[in-house]
């Protein structure tokens, strides 16, 4: 059969990314290597990924590929979820909100694990509020689409 390399090459490093552990930021990954040894082999030769022939189970990602991967898997797979411009948080919530430095709340919402992704994803904020001292986000995972909250305990 006559088929399409570059779009499985695209598919699989997508893939990958659902695969992934051990993230070092600016360093890369490593993924499980469950897939076709062809298609793992020109990934390594793009420069994406190690080389896939060593006895581990897994295989490493350089940075420029985990990146790649990241973006293919959001492109073909993560549902559209509707975007609300402006959370709704209470007002309490929204004061302590605003006293985080904007990198920080960034990276909070970056950060957030979904236990139906088994990963730590980017929550998508639709509401805050004050829970004793602390403040709760809720949300929705911007992969899956499913809950996610974040808690923010006082002093952190």
């Amino acid at each position: 059969m006559d088929y399409n390399e570059d779009k499985i090459d695209e598919y699989t490093l997508a893939l990958l990314y659902l695969v992934t552990h051990e993230r070092q930021e600016g360093m890369g990954a490593r993924a499980w290597k469950g897939f076709d040894w062809e298609t793992l082999n020109r990934l390594h030769e793009k420069g994406y990924i190690s080389n896939p022939v060593l006895k581990a189970k897994s295989v490493g990602m350089t940075e420029e590929g985990f990146l790649k991967s990241k973006e293919l898997f959001e492109r073909h797979f993560v549902k559209e979820i509707k975007t609300l411009l402006f959370p709704k948080l209470t007002p309490p919530a929204k004061k302590r909100w605003e006293q985080i430095p904007e990198k920080i709340r960034k990276d909070i919402l970056e950060n957030v694990w979904c236990s139906k992704c088994r990963t730590m994803v980017a929550l998508q904020l639709r509401e805050g509020q004050m829970s004793g001292s602390s403040v709760l986000l809720k949300g929705t995972c911007k992969i899956c689409g499913g809950a996610v909250a974040r808690v923010l305990e006082p002093g952190s």
